[in-house]
């Protein structure tokens, strides 16, 4: 596969899981039923096999050949304390002050990890500022 076939699919698959984690942050907010479906608890799990996958696969076929350096780096630690946040947040989380601190404060650093993504540099958009 191509390494252009793979970022697409890595983009959309992207796109989706933060479309998910949008949605189900809000019906966890609301206590809405929805929120404990099996489809609703199974998909991110799918989309993010494929988002990782992906990320795997643009790496093995990358012309570069090796890390791309310190921003991937930053960016896959942010990505470790997004999940931490997602798990308190559809986990152990009682109160909703702390759920909804926990779905902001994820949704922030989702947004600032593709920040990241798309200017290669650590400082995601406050390089540019």
């Amino acid at each position: 596969m191509s390494f252009i076939f793979l970022k697409y699919i890595h983009i959309v698959s992207i796109a989706a899981s933060f479309a998910l984690f949008f949605v189900r942050g809000i019906w966890v907010l609301r206590s809405d039923p929805d929120s404990q479906e099996n489809w609703v608890r199974a998909l991110p799990y799918v989309v993010e096999a494929l988002v990782l996958l992906s990320a795997i696969a643009m790496l093995m076929v990358s012309p570069l050949k090796g890390w791309p350096g310190d921003w991937l780096t930053f960016k896959l630690t942010l990505i470790v304390v997004y999940v931490a946040l997602s798990l308190y947040l559809f986990g152990p989380a009682r109160f909703l002050l702390a759920k909804s601190l926990a779905w902001l404060l994820a949704l922030l650093i989702f947004l600032f990890v593709m920040t990241i993504a798309v200017l290669h540099n650590p400082l995601g958009i406050f390089s540019v500022l």
